[in-house]
């Protein structure tokens, strides 16, 4: 008994040192890959390096901004950002030296982008080296061709003017340019890894073991045949325990690609993936010469779970019923806008797990490497999605982001859907890796265009495109309650008032409902919008996979003041309505809500103390209070100033930022919060002060990367922020359509509406057609349309057109602004009968518009007309 008890104990002491060893080896190698010391002072033979600090940028038409500046990635056009609804367009240029060392004579060079938006084009001492069309997916220049021993430059240009031949063609959101995400080195052998190319499969998973096979692209840009071996080695990623281990043979002929087939052993007893046990496995794949020399080395992603999509029991993770519970997120942070670093990243999963949710739809674009890295640690299921976007413009004279989703110009629609097929085919091949991804989707409201039969056969091209290159998740067209769109792919995906549409025998979900619509700190309520019926019955549907509430962030919009509908600002403090859902899915109670004191003190903190590796990929979210002299938060807003007293690191604006309330760096509910980063190590000091009251200290610890020498090390420049004003008539065209034709679009084409009765019959008073129309129910005795325009907006006039003739008293319009409170408009009615006008008086802003009818009267069309641009 006592010799079987040893020789136990002596098995797992043998595997405890084997996990050891191999964490080990797995951390070694990671150094030896991203470390910065090692990519920025003596490069390895081979391998992936960071490459963010130190580039030189310039905006190339903008007066004033013409010279080369220091700065660093990940960087934005538009730095600092807060939320504006215009932004530059136009060109801006990075360079950087780049000395190659004799090491890599006969090796290969790559630059890997992570994202450019929105076309970016690589030149290696003035010479290309690539072009990549696309804002939102990681691309790959060979630099070797155009290499010299020595000193070289690498210049990226980039160019975010909109084109009609690229997705998005349309969007709320912003678009500003820049090399907005990490940017690395690649150095490997001449016979090579192709980016992402190692496409990880679990073809059998149970409790009891799990299967997994790898299919390897290799490339052979040499001139004779080579034999190489693709080597694979999965590790538990918590632990860094070996747990399989495989590898395959090939030979490559000169100049031949090849894809390299391992089926690795099976593995007994696999920690199955999911939201509640979010387990995580890391593939390292290597290729070998025939002398075992390893010539290049990427990892990627494994987790092991099953995945089925029901008409009765909506998802299945490893066989058991998930419901999709979540938020909508978009990328950019205050400031920094786009340019968010990995920690940022983070964060926002972090943000939306700690609420309760298990989802996250990444609207309306692929996200960064790092998000999807947090959502598979997180265990937040995610929806990735492509770019065909709309968002209700129908400008015929295509020249903006709130034009037509498909192009309204037969030359320019082939082009735009190649660009379609080719971002959609890049995210697949991108992400396809990670088990956290749950759901593709292609689109978002596709149906906002004039061309709904072309647009819906893209679709069909898109969706057939994923599935050859991903079979196991299903696909939808997101946003797709118009137009039949919801019919395509495998479940139908509805935004806001599609949430009524009722699908049996079919899976559904809510991919946008409600939002809160506030600057913080709003209220302590969720913002269900259409579903508020079916909640407050506690209707639940057997097909629904899941809900999404627009959004989780708030965020830069082309429409002014669209962004704030997140529950979480735009700084990243959470709004009361936060605080609703985490109570609501997690049982824990809201903090006491701070209230109005006698400040006498200002209080620093940050989320963590030190900046690891200090190259653009971490930073720290510090936060700043409003307390009385008992060091109690309050709820008065001052204004706050921190500086950055000594040592290296930036905020958006530079060494400082101040905090003013009511302006687009504000102060509300006596706090304020920023991100902080460095490119530089160093200990930081940085100071809180406001005028008449008591300030704080908080120094940061930056780490892994050169000393920081003052009066040495490139300095920080002050970026003092100015909101950016474009001129009249840009104005114009960016809200409104082309100026010089008069052209403005009709607010209320498509959007969401709801009515007395005849609810499925609403939308025909207004989907641009004027022969279908709404006729309410015989039994209605106070008949009402109304329609929700989805953002505020300044107006000039209604226009109702009956359907045949109004008898007996005129409709009334009413606006309002929540949906709650009501303002009348005077309406003029046609001798006839047959149309009203309401002219809206002057500044006059809503969101909503309600039209209130006798018994019996029918609209044929309403449309609602902005204002003039200011």
């Amino acid at each position: 008994m006592k010799e079987r008890t040893w020789r136990n104990g002596n098995i797992r002491m043998r595997k405890m040192m084997a996990c050891m060893l191999g964490a080990a080896l797995c951390f070694s190698m990671a150094g030896a890959e991203t470390g910065v010391s090692s990519a920025e002072k003596a490069s390895p033979l081979f391998g992936r390096m960071i490459w963010n600090r130190g580039w030189e940028f310039r905006l190339e038409d903008e007066p004033g901004k013409s010279g080369w500046q220091t700065v660093h990635l990940p960087h934005t056009f538009s730095l600092p950002y807060f939320m504006s609804d215009s932004f530059y367009t136009g060109f801006g240029s990075y360079r950087k030296k780049l000395v190659m060392p004799e090491e890599w004579q006969g090796k290969k060079v790559f630059l890997d982008c992570g994202a450019a938006f929105l076309v970016a084009e690589v030149k290696v001492n003035g010479k290309t080296a690539g072009r990549h069309e696309g804002g939102y997916t990681a691309f790959r220049s060979d630099l070797t061709p155009f290499l010299k021993p020595g000193e070289n430059w690498v210049e990226v240009r980039v160019d975010n003017r909109w084109s009609p031949r690229i997705a998005p063609r349309a969007g709320e959101h912003t678009f500003s340019g820049g090399l907005y995400r990490n940017v690395h080195l690649h150095v490997c052998s001449p016979v090579y890894l192709s980016a992402h190319g190692v496409w990880v499969q679990t073809p059998e998973v149970t409790a009891a073991r799990g299967k997994v096979r790898i299919l390897t692209e290799v490339k052979n840009d040499t001139g004779i045949v080579r034999k190489v071996t693709v080597r694979h080695t999965v590790r538990e990623e918590q632990s860094g325990c070996v747990v399989l281990r495989g590898e395959k043979g090939a030979e490559l002929g000169a100049g031949e690609d090849s894809r390299v087939q391992a089926d690795l052993p099976h593995l007994a007893s696999p920690r199955l993936w999911s939201p509640a046990a979010p387990n995580m496995y890391r593939v390292t794949t290597e290729l070998l010469d025939e002398k075992g020399k390893v010539l290049d080395r990427v990892e990627n992603p494994l987790g092991f779970r099953t995945l089925e999509l029901t008409a009765d029991r909506g998802m299945l993770i490893n066989g058991k019923p998930v419901y999709l519970q979540g938020a909508n997120v978009h990328q950019d942070h205050a400031g920094w806008g786009d340019a968010v670093t990995d920690a940022g990243a983070r964060r926002d999963v972090r943000l939306m797990k700690n609420a309760g949710f298990n989802f996250i739809r990444g609207s309306h674009y692929p996200h960064s490497q790092a998000f999807l890295d947090a959502c598979d640690r997180e265990g937040m299921c995610m929806l990735n999605e492509g770019i065909f976007w709309g968002m209700g413009g129908f400008k015929e004279h295509d020249r903006y982001w709130n034009c037509d989703a498909y192009p309204a110009e037969k030359k320019d629609r082939i082009a735009f859907e190649e660009s379609c097929m080719r971002q959609v085919r890049e995210m697949v091949l991108q992400f396809r890796n990670h088990p956290s991804i749950v759901i593709w989707s292609i689109s978002n409201e596709p149906f906002f265009t004039r061309h709904a039969p072309e647009a819906r056969a893209l679709c069909n091209r898109l969706i057939t495109l994923v599935k050859e290159l991903d079979p196991t998740r299903p696909v939808c067209a997101g946003g797709g309650q118009r137009g039949n769109f919801d019919k395509l792919g495998d479940m139908a995906a509805f935004n806001g008032d599609g949430s009524h549409v009722k699908t049996p025998g079919r899976p559904s979900m809510v991919t946008e409902y409600g939002s809160v619509s506030c600057r913080r700190p709003g209220e302590y309520a969720p913002g269900w919008g259409d579903m508020k019926k079916d909640k407050e019955a506690g209707i639940c549907y057997p097909w629904r996979v899941g809900e999404a509430v627009w959004c989780g962030f708030d965020h830069g919009s082309i429409w002014p003041s669209g962004g704030r509908m997140g529950i979480v600002d735009y700084f990243r403090i959470p709004k009361r309505a936060w605080y609703w859902y985490r109570n609501a899915l997690r049982n824990i109670p809201p903090p006491e809500w701070p209230v109005e004191g006698t400040p006498a003190q200002v209080k620093l903190s940050a989320d963590k103390k030190v900046i690891s590796p200090a190259d653009g990929t971490d930073d720290v979210h510090v936060t700043v209070k409003v307390a009385d002299a008992a060091g109690r938060q309050i709820s008065n807003a001052v204004p706050v100033t921190l500086t950055v007293v000594s040592g290296p690191g930036e905020f958006p604006t530079g060494k400082s930022i101040t905090f003013t309330p009511g302006t687009d760096i504000d102060l509300i509910d006596g706090c304020a919060a920023i991100e902080f980063r460095s490119y530089y190590a160093g200990k930081t000091v940085i100071r809180a002060s406001s005028p008449g009251l008591k300030g704080d200290s908080l120094q940061i610890v930056c780490r892994n990367a050169p000393a920081y020498v003052a009066g040495r090390s490139a300095e920080t420049r002050e970026r003092p922020y100015k909101r950016f004003s474009a001129k009249e008539r840009d104005i114009q065209l960016a809200r409104y359509g082309r100026p010089e034709s008069g052209e403005k679009a009709n607010l209320a084409v498509l959007r969401p509406c709801s009515a007395s009765s005849g609810f499925q019959e609403a939308m025909k008073a207004s989907d641009g057609d004027d022969v279908s129309a709404w006729h309410p129910s015989v039994e209605d005795k106070a008949p009402w349309w109304q329609l929700d325009m989805e953002f505020e907006f300044r107006l000039d006039r209604v226009e109702v057109k009956a359907a045949g003739s109004w008898k007996g008293p005129a409709p009334s319009v009413q606006v309002s602004r929540d949906g709650n409170s009501w303002k009348d408009i005077k309406a003029v009615l046609r001798k006839d009968g047959t149309e009203l006008t309401a002219m809206c008086p002057e500044g006059t802003g809503a969101r909503y518009v309600r039209i209130r009818l006798s018994p019996g009267q029918g609209i044929a069309e309403v449309a609602v007309w902005p204002a003039d641009a200011s």
